[in-house]
């Protein structure tokens, strides 16, 4: 299910929703992850206890430098979670000690009970330290789902915990019977975490204060209907209000309503203008934009000082095109993730070179033979003025000349 606008508390019904920081303020949502895990015996929720970090719970030998080499981006657009290389050997080596068999992405026969077995791969990232919203859940860190608590974080119990249980990250293939790993620990730079991680969870993206909320569902937004109807009893809450609402009878929010519109009706009206800007500037102040704002709305950089050279500017350019050109790639890398993708991606990309390649020769080629011609040109045209030049000065005129010769008189 998708909310606009705000988030919808009743589709948190196994956890309340809890806040990451985002680190990246514009573009891709960004993220700091603080540990990887991987969980004994599989599990839904990303509920720990002290208990499951003694028997169950196995920490990825990474340090936190490390796991964020790069970005750590969230996006829904990208289908599959594709995490730094750098965890690759730790993972896969933690993977065989739980399971007795290697990590790969060939398929793998499993029945449900198995394929629940798997380990779920727990993710702990750095949580929202900004000041309270009001909409944060009730309890200490330790009894609320979603918070790391003191046994994955004691220096930061209020750190977000998001759990990717195997029937997220593996996925089936009817037409092999077999289910194929989606978590991928070969990204050369940075990482992602994908629409796979998000299954099982009402994802909050909150631009205005830099927080992404994650609250443990099931999602079902038909059932909500089933059960409610189209009336809803809870409000969904807007980006201000606390999700701890309360159901409140008709009448009294019918009532509220018109005390709201009498308290509208007695307020004094503007006379002049003073007063109007103080009013205003009393309850509202739009802050000037300043040039790090208008950087993101700006796709090329045009405000050069004056007199710099063009040769700055199309190097800027090519640079730019070098940046979109890597950014490109770098989304096809992660979209494409199969051997075949990648193989007819690379086929496609290498034939457009070549077509480019020959084209330049091509134009190459052509502008060479025009030189060659006009160059001709220029010779004919210097032998002609230096015949003109010698008929003038007395001699023979046996130069060169345009006309034909005569033919012999005969007598």
């Amino acid at each position: 299910a998708m909310t606009l606008g705000g988030v919808d508390p009743r589709l948190h019904n196994v956890s309340p929703m809890v806040f990451a920081k985002n680190t990246h303020m514009n573009g891709f949502f960004g993220v700091h992850l603080r540990a990887v895990y991987l969980r004994e015996g599989g599990g839904l929720s990303a509920q720990t206890t002290l208990d499951d970090m003694s028997s169950r719970m196995h920490r990825l030998e990474i340090s936190e430098d490390q796991l964020n080499s790069g970005k750590v981006i969230v996006d829904s657009g990208t289908t599959d979670t594709y995490m730094t290389s750098r965890i690759a050997a730790s993972f896969k080596q933690t993977w065989k000690q739980i399971t007795g068999k290697d990590y790969s992405h060939s398929g793998m026969k499993l029945t449900q009970e198995e394929l629940e077995s798997l380990p779920t791969i727990i993710i702990v990232i750095q949580g929202f330290d900004g000041p309270d919203v009001g909409d944060e859940p009730f309890g200490e860190p330790n009894d609320v789902p979603g918070w790391a608590g003191e046994a994955l974080s004691p220096s930061f119990p209020k750190d977000v915990v998001l759990s990717i249980p195997a029937s997220h990250y593996m996925e089936y293939d009817p037409e092999k019977e077999s289910y194929v790993a989606r978590f991928y620990t070969e990204e050369g730079s940075g990482s992602v975490l994908g629409a796979n991680a998000m299954m099982g969870h009402d994802v909050y993206f909150d631009i205005p204060r830099g927080r992404v909320g994650f609250a443990e569902s099931d999602c079902d937004y038909t059932k909500l209907l089933e059960t409610e109807g189209t009336s809803i009893s809870v409000a969904p809450i807007s980006n201000t209000v606390s999700t701890k609402t309360e159901v409140v009878p008709e009448e009294e929010v019918v009532a509220e309503e018109e005390e709201q519109v009498e308290v509208i009706d007695e307020q004094p009206t503007l006379k002049d203008e003073d007063s109007y800007g103080e009013s205003e500037s009393s309850s509202f102040e739009n802050p000037a934009p300043n040039d790090e704002d208008n950087a993101s709305y700006e796709l090329f950089n045009n405000k050069k000082p004056q007199g710099e050279s063009s040769t700055s500017n199309y190097s800027d350019l090519a640079d730019q095109a070098k940046d979109k050109a890597a950014e490109i790639i770098d989304d096809m890398k992660h979209e494409c993730s199969s051997i075949e993708c990648r193989g007819v991606a690379g086929f496609l990309i290498f034939s457009a070179l070549v077509i480019v390649i020959a084209a330049i020769r091509k134009a190459a080629s052509r502008r060479r033979l025009l030189r060659q011609y006009q160059e001709a040109e220029l010779e004919i045209s210097d032998l002609a003025l230096n015949s003109d030049s010698d008929s003038d000065d007395g001699m023979d005129g046996s130069g060169y000349t345009d006309e034909p010769p005569m033919p012999p008189q005969l007598t």
